[in-house]
C-alpha cells in the first residue's frame, strides 16, 4: 500500500485501482493527445511548405533584399514567407498552389525599371528593359539583379551587380535542369551605393525547358 493508502478512482493526476490478487495499484493518469492533423493545421502546413521550399533556395538574397522593409522585428527570411503566404497561395484544400507571379524576392522604395521581359534563348536567360533614369527614384548606375529559378528542381543562378539600369538588358546561364523543368526569371534593382537600398522585385517571364 502506498502513501496514499488503497484507494479506487482518479485524484488529480493518480488513479487508483486493484488487481485480481487485491493489490492496490497506482497509476499516472496519461495525457490526451493533442491533434495536429485538423483540416485546418493540414491546410496551413501544406500552404507553409509551398512557400519554404521556394524561399530556401534564395535566402542568400532575401537577407539583403528585405532587411529594409523586414525592420528589427523580424528576419528577412520570415517577412518574405509571410508575404508569400498572405499574397501568392491560390486554389482550393487540398489543391493549394504558388502564384509565381505574387511572390517577391525583394521589396523597397527604389524605383524598378520599366518594360522589363525575359525569355529563353540559346540555353541563357536573356533580359531586357527600358532606362528609366530621370523619371525614377535612383540612377542609371543602379544595379540589376536577375535570378532565374528552377521550380522542379530548387536550382537558382543570378548576376548580381554586372548590369546597371542603364545596361537595357544582361544575361545569365541556366541554373541545372533537364527537359520539362519551368523556369522563371526574376529582376529587381539595388543601389550602387547601399545594397540594402532595392526595388520591388518583378517576375519578368517564365519558360519550359524544350525536349
Amino acid at each position: 500500500m502506498g502513501i496514499l493508502g488503497g484507494f479506487t478512482g482518479t485524484v488529480g493526476t493518480v488513479i487508483g485501482s486493484g488487481n485480481r490478487k487485491g493489490d492496490d495499484l497506482i497509476r499516472v493518469k496519461s495525457k490526451k493527445p493533442r491533434n495536429s492533423n485538423s483540416e485546418g493545421q493540414v491546410n496551413q502546413r501544406t500552404k507553409f511548405g509551398l512557400v519554404t521550399a521556394f524561399m530556401q533556395a534564395i535566402n542568400f538574397i532575401l537577407k539583403f533584399s528585405f532587411k529594409v522593409v523586414s525592420g528589427d522585428t523580424m528576419s528577412s527570411y520570415n517577412y518574405a514567407c509571410q508575404y508569400a503566404l498572405k499574397n501568392a497561395i491560390t486554389g482550393e484544400a487540398p489543391d493549394f498552389e504558388l502564384d509565381y507571379s505574387a511572390v517577391l524576392i525583394s521589396d523597397g522604395d527604389l524605383s524598378l525599371v520599366t518594360g522589363a521581359t525575359a525569355s529563353l534563348v540559346d540555353n541563357k536567360a536573356m533580359y531586357q528593359w527600358n532606362d528609366n533614369t530621370g523619371n525614377c527614384v535612383g540612377g542609371p548606375t543602379d544595379k540589376v539583379v536577375l535570378l532565374v529559378y528552377n521550380v522542379d528542381k530548387y536550382e537558382v543562378s543570378y548576376s548580381m551587380g554586372e548590369f546597371t539600369r542603364a545596361a537595357k538588358g544582361g544575361s545569365v546561364p541556366l541554373p541545372y535542369h533537364v527537359a520539362g523543368d519551368k523556369l522563371l526569371f526574376y529582376l529587381f534593382l539595388q543601389s550602387a551605393t547601399d545594397s540594402t537600398i532595392v526595388s520591388t522585385s518583378v517576375l519578368a517571364g517564365s519558360a519550359i525547358i524544350p525536349e
